[in-house]
Order: structure tokens, then sequence, then C-alpha cells
């Protein structure tokens, strides 16, 4: 069974999440969480970075996540933008939102790997 835990790997990933949660959903196959269960996913994203007042919000194929933090401070947003993008449906993309400045996901990982 395969186990999406959201907390633990931002946990894991970044100091940039703060002191998250661990939040988990589990389902038989990560494709599976992906797409049937993207409601709850959302929910568990928001919950994992609470401290950062995030929301979540699907517009066509881009996942909007807005929460406090500087889009502008070095490596802003690499881990964020890694953990969110490994677990939103294929086809769809990534956009931080931060009160000072937006990432857009693909767009900083295209940059990093020049």
């Amino acid at each position: 069974m395969a186990i999406l835990a959201l907390g633990v790997a931002a946990a894991a990933c970044s100091k940039e999440a703060g002191q998250p949660q661990a939040v988990a959903a589990t389902s038989s196959s990560a494709g599976q969480a992906r797409g049937t269960n993207q409601e709850h996913l959302f929910a568990a994203i928001e919950q994992t970075y609470k401290s950062r007042k995030a929301k979540v919000r699907l517009e066509g194929s881009v996942v909007h996540v807005r929460m406090d933090g500087d889009a502008s401070v070095t490596n802003a947003g690499w881990t964020d933008c890694r953990v969110i993008s490994q677990l939103i449906d294929k086809g769809q993309t990534a956009m931080l939102e931060f009160p000072g400045g937006n990432i857009d996901c693909p767009a900083l990982f295209k940059k990093v790997m020049r």
C-alpha cells in the first residue's frame, strides 16, 4: 500500500515549510491518489503549510498555492515546487504565490537545469 506523506516529505526536504504537521493520505497506488483524491490532496497541502497560511486553488491545469514567504530570496520555492509538483496530477503544473511575487515551478526547474 502506497503511503503519501506530504508533511513528512516537506519536512524532510525543506526548512522552507517551517514545521509542517504530518498529514498522510493512503491509496493502493500513487496514481490513484492523484486525480481521485485531488480535493483531499489540496487540503493536505494546506494543512502541511498551515504555518505559512497556504491556500490551494485549481485554475485550468495550474495548481496555485498561495502562502506566506518571499519569492526573491535565493532558492525561493525550490523545495516547495519539488514537493508539490510530485504530488499533483500529470499534466498539471504548480504556481507558488507569495506576497512579494510568484514562482512558476516549471520555469524554475528549467532555470535551475541550465
